[in-house]
């Protein structure tokens, strides 16, 4: 997947633009700190928040991953290191690196109950950021 072939009129600079066109729920991320720069429409439906909740957090910690609020913090804490969303998003930073449908179970934190959830993300590298797509985000059953 490379979100500036599939949108061609779409350049490195203009990554937001790119972000709206997406169908599917997804983020745009900074690397340091990294967090999220901005979400489309479609995330903030899925995770059922607006922006002020979504942009200039954590990955984790709009996903409600209960790791994410321990006192290290998402990406920090130690049950982290191993974190397959986590350790991708780094490595599209460093090498650019697209990814596509990267699996993970996470235990996440919703109207107080805690469940596993399957996630599925992508990964794309567009200029300094990341734009995270997420293409699973439903409770275990």
């Amino acid at each position: 997947m490379d979100i500036t072939s599939t949108f061609p009129g779409h350049h490195a600079e203009d990554p937001c633009k790119v972000l709206n066109t997406l169908e599917s729920p997804a983020f745009l991320m900074q690397a340091e700190p990294r967090q999220i720069v901005t979400a489309n429409r479609k995330a903030c439906e899925l995770f059922g928040k607006d922006l002020s909740h979504i942009e200039q957090f954590r990955g984790g910690q709009v996903f409600d991953c209960v790791h994410a609020f321990t006192d290290a913090g998402c990406g920090k804490d130690i049950h982290c290191e191993n974190c397959k969303i986590k350790n991708v998003v780094v490595e599209t930073f460093a090498t650019g690196t697209s990814h596509r449908g990267i699996r993970t179970v996470l235990q996440i934190t919703r109207h107080n109950e805690t469940m596993p959830y399957e996630l599925q993300v992508s990964t794309q590298a567009i200029g300094a950021f990341v734009i995270v797509i997420i293409d699973t985000y439903k409770k275990r059953v």
